[in-house]
This record gives structure tokens, C-alpha cells and sequence, in this order.
């Protein structure tokens, strides 16, 4: 254990510098090129180009890492659950995040989790879905969980295991103009700023046509708000305290709508839908505390659901008033109940 171990020297080979990459093991440039020899008399063939002081990997020295660092990597995964299951380790999970995903039941399920095993260690960071994807498949986290529109595009590379669908609505500070009007077209709520962070493709494309000066990313579809903002408590500060309208899932301004402190803008639309999952590299399978996590996730989700839809049944109740047809009115008139009152001559 005290001398570097195989997948030290496979993380190190394409380095291309050997120089660097036998300080980094503490050993001397000769005793690393003959590590590098041993393994390709076992391996049988050529492995790396060390002309120009250089660790440059070849097609089988290629082949020979990728396959090295998933059976590594599989090996102290399976070492690490084994360790969680008897106890020796405390259980860690390590995840990412966007603002949306954030809002939902990720709390509810962490905290029932930490109620159930005190020992649980956790850690999350807060990014939009490109530095999450790239944190994912570096290996710096676990998996994330976000919208999973821009997930598609990695077919090859991430497992996406979806977990719910929730609507999103745009909301105000209570008094807003845009309060005072039935319904509004998207070209209408746009002329105000918009606070969010990165808005999802699948939304972006639709609010990109509406907005004035709309920017949005050629690689990813994105749209960049008027005010990015990836805390959505510094959103919903930005909206109370201005003109500017938020985007949300209900849930995550549930208890500001029922205390009157915002206002949802009516304003609905097949395609202002948020569809949110977990992603994580495929070749990779998730740990025990992560499948855990998961499990928790989905219970918690249905309950949410539940409970989201009976606020939007009322929601709809409200906004949608039962109205009289013509027919309905006329009945209904002061001539109508005269006529019922007064008895008809019968006919000759």
C-alpha cells in the first residue's frame, strides 16, 4: 500500500509528462517508464509513446484506460457500499442540482434520511445543467438532478431515470399590473424582467420568440434571464421588491401564495412544464446511499403531486367561474317566472 498503486499509473499516463507525473507518484522518471514497461509486457503490446519525454497514450493505451479506470472505479464502489452495510463508513452522498429541482422534494426527502440514519453526510452544489453534466462525468459528483431537456443530448455518455412533471407559473409581488388583467399573452409578461435562473430549452424556445432582446445560447437552446439568479430566494426578494416577474413550480411558492404575499400572473400554457430527473454517468451504477436517496425522492414526489394537484383543482375553481348560458339566463328571468306563475289557456 505504501507504493503507488496500478490506477494511480493509469490516471497519471496521460499526463504527457513524465517528468510530473513520477513526482506526482514519488517516483523517479526511469522507475515510472519502467512501471509503464511492466504493463505492457503484461498486457502484450504497446501501450505509450515516451519519445520527447512524453506520456502519450496509443490506441491500445487508450483502450487499456478506459477499461482500467471503470473496473477501479467499480471495485471501490463496491468497496464503499460494502464498508456503509457493516457500518465502518458513515453513508455520503454528493449531488448536484438546479434552482428548479431545487424547490422540489429534494428537503423533505434529505431530512427523512438523516432522521432515519444520523450518520448520513451529504453535500450538494447549485448549478445549471452544463457544469452539473460536467461535474457528473469528471467524477466530482455522484449525479445530478434537473431538468432533463438538455440530459437528452448525452444519450451515449448519462443515464436519465425521470422522476416527475410539474407545471411552472410566472408570479408577482401582490399589485402588480399584470394582477389586474384575466389573462395576458407572453408578449404581454415579457415587457416586465424576468428572475430566474437559466431557463430549460423546452420553455426557452417559447419564451425566446416573446421576449425583447431575448438571449439565448447556440449550443444549448438556453435562455439567459434578465435577472440570472441561481438563489431562488434572491428571486423571489427581486419580485417583492419591484416589477420584475419570477417562474416557479407551485410548490415552491405554495406558502407565499396562501399568506397573500405573491400573486401567480394568469397565464397558462401547454409547454410551461418543468420535467425533472436524476442523470449520472452509464457506465457507472449508483451507491447505496444514492438508490436510497432515490427511493425517498419518488415517495416524497407523490405525496407533492397530491398534494399540488388539489391546490390547482382550487386554483381552477376560482379562476373559472361557473357562467349561465343565454338559455339558462332566460329561464332564470323575471318574465320567465311570471310566465311559470300565471296558468296557460289550454289550446282549441
Amino acid at each position: 500500500m505504501k507504493t503507488p498503486s496500478l490506477l494511480d499509473i493509469v490516471k497519471l499516463l496521460p499526463s504527457r509528462d513524465i517528468t510530473r507525473a513520477a513526482k506526482a507518484l514519488g517516483l523517479s522518471p526511469d522507475t515510472l517508464l519502467k512501471r509503464v514497461g511492466s504493463l505492457e509486457s503484461v498486457v502484450g503490446t504497446k501501450l505509450m509513446d515516451t519519445a520527447a519525454k512524453a506520456l502519450k497514450p496509443g490506441e491500445a493505451g487508450r483502450l487499456m484506460i478506459d477499461h482500467a479506470s471503470r473496473i477501479f472505479t467499480q471495485a471501490r464502489d463496491f468497496t464503499r457500499d460494502l464498508e456503509e452495510l457493516a457500518g465502518l463508513q458513515a453513508p455520503e452522498i454528493v449531488f448536484g442540482t438546479d434552482m428548479f429541482a431545487a424547490e422540489l422534494p429534494l428537503g423533505i426527502a434529505l431530512g427523512r434520511m438523516a432522521t432515519a440514519n444520523s450518520r448520513l453526510r451529504v453535500h450538494t452544489v447549485t448549478a445549471n445543467f452544463d457544469e452539473l453534466a460536467r461535474s457528473v462525468m469528471a467524477g466530482k459528483i455522484e449525479f445530478a438532478i434537473a431538468d432533463t431537456t438538455t440530459a437528452e443530448r448525452h444519450p451515449t455518455r448519462l443515464a436519465i431515470e425521470p422522476v416527475a412533471e410539474h407545471r411552472v407559473f410566472f408570479f408577482t409581488r401582490p399589485g402588480h399590473p399584470l394582477t389586474a388583467a384575466r389573462e395576458h399573452s407572453l408578449e404581454t409578461l415579457l415587457v416586465f424582467p424576468l428572475a430566474a435562473s437559466r431557463v430549460p430549452h423546452r420553455i426557452a424556445m417559447h419564451i425566446g420568440r416573446a421576449m425583447p432582446n431575448a438571449k439565448v445560447e447556440r449550443e444549448t437552446g438556453d435562455l439567459t434571464p434578465s435577472l440570472m439568479l441561481d438563489c431562488f430566494s434572491t428571486v423571489k426578494a427581486a419580485v417583492l421588491a419591484g416589477d420584475a416577474i419570477g417562474l416557479a413550480p407551485l410548490t415552491a411558492i405554495e406558502a407565499e401564495l396562501r399568506a397573500g404575499k405573491v400573486a401567480l400572473v394568469p397565464f397558462d400554457a401547454p409547454w410551461l412544464h418543468l420535467s425533472y430527473g436524476l442523470f449520472y454517468p452509464r457506465k457507472r451504477t449508483l451507491s447505496r446511499a444514492a438508490q436510497l436517496f432515490v427511493t425517498q425522492l419518488r415517495q416524497v414526489e407523490t405525496d407533492i403531486q397530491t398534494r399540488e394537484h388539489k391546490a390547482l383543482a382550487r386554483m381552477d375553481v376560482k379562476k373559472r367561474p361557473s357562467r349561465k348560458t343565454a338559455k339558462s339566463r332566460a329561464a332564470s328571468s323575471p318574465a320567465a317566472a311570471k310566465r311559470r306563475r300565471t296558468p296557460q289557456r289550454g289550446r282549441k
